[in-house]
């Protein structure tokens, strides 16, 4: 058995799990509710069945939105905050069908109640974008198209659903959680107002698992785990440039609507599938505390 560490609330908590990924088990160990058991989801049914529960349990909003030609739906779940103005914060994954860890972070997002740490905060999950896809285990769906090239148009049912889904939200920022599944390290194209922002939220994963160590990830320049992309100017101008060719993924898209504060976290597919879970749940976590802090300071 194989064992990894991560601490969302203060409280070191350990997840243990078998080596072999398609019947991985892990155990939560938290002191106040006892064991929790979660796992990785064996299809689209039984995310969508983990989804309603979870939902139910807590009385948050689900939304499901038909998928045109599937008979299957886009979930989507609401959790408001607790508190007045409150930022908003949008998780998306399963995007690939082969990147399942962004998949079990959600459902150990809402099984386990851990937005309940951040009252502040309003948050709009999406638990899996390709149910096709997750269901092969491909990164592209079943037609044999991959989604995060298609988001400029409405040709491809799955993309379509989700743009009309988000077309009318104002998120403040937004986690576009992915893997790469051939790393052995963890990196992130992370775009901030506050430059500093990038960095500590890769401090924090690396608390939990390894960080890239190539100077390039996927061709792209990196540097202590983040991909840069130039100041604000730059930026905009790069991200105009790659968009020219109508390829665009799903972050291009939102940005395209006006959400410039964003990141895409990339675990690496090559290590164990908990660590690469805690080091999602790190990400996330460093930027909702990042953000409830920002929003504190300019109260």
């Amino acid at each position: 058995m194989s064992v990894a560490a991560w601490c969302h609330t203060g409280t070191r908590q350990l997840y243990a799990v078998s080596p072999n990924e398609n019947e991985e088990r892990a155990t939560l160990s938290r002191p106040v509710e006892g064991e929790i058991t979660v796992r990785k989801p064996a299809n689209y049914a039984e995310i969508t069945a983990r989804v309603q529960a979870a939902a139910a349990a807590s009385g948050l909003r689900l939304r499901r939105y038909p998928i045109d030609g599937l008979g299957l739906d886009l979930l989507r779940v609401d959790i408001a905050a607790a508190e007045p103005a409150a930022a908003r914060l949008a998780v998306f994954a399963g995007t690939h069908g082969d990147e399942p860890a962004p998949v079990v972070t959600v459902l150990e997002f809402l099984e386990q109640r851990l937005w309940t740490r951040s009252p502040s905060v309003a948050f709009s999950v999406f638990p899996c974008l390709n149910p096709t896809g997750y269901d092969l285990g491909t990164r592209e769906n079943k037609d044999g198209i991959d989604l995060n090239r298609q988001f400029a148009r409405d040709e491809v049912p799955e993309v379509r659903t989700l743009r009309a889904a988000v077309a009318n939200d104002t998120f403040d920022t937004f986690v576009d959680a992915h893997e790469d599944p051939e790393e052995v390290g963890f990196y992130t194209y992370a775009f901030f107002n506050d430059s500093s922002w990038p960095r500590l939220i890769v401090e924090a994963v690396a608390e939990q698992g390894p960080i890239i160590s190539t100077p390039e990830a996927d061709e792209h320049p990196v540097e202590g785990g983040v991909v840069g992309q130039g100041d604000e100017e730059t930026r905009d101008e790069r991200f105009r440039e790659y968009m020219a060719d109508g390829e665009w993924p799903l972050p291009f898209y939102l940005y395209d609507l006006g959400i410039r504060d964003f990141m895409t976290t990339e675990t690496p597919g090559m290590i164990e599938l908990a660590t690469r879970v805690a080091m999602q749940h790190a990400a996330r976590d460093r930027l909702v505390d990042l953000l409830t802090a920002s929003r504190s300071a300019d109260a």
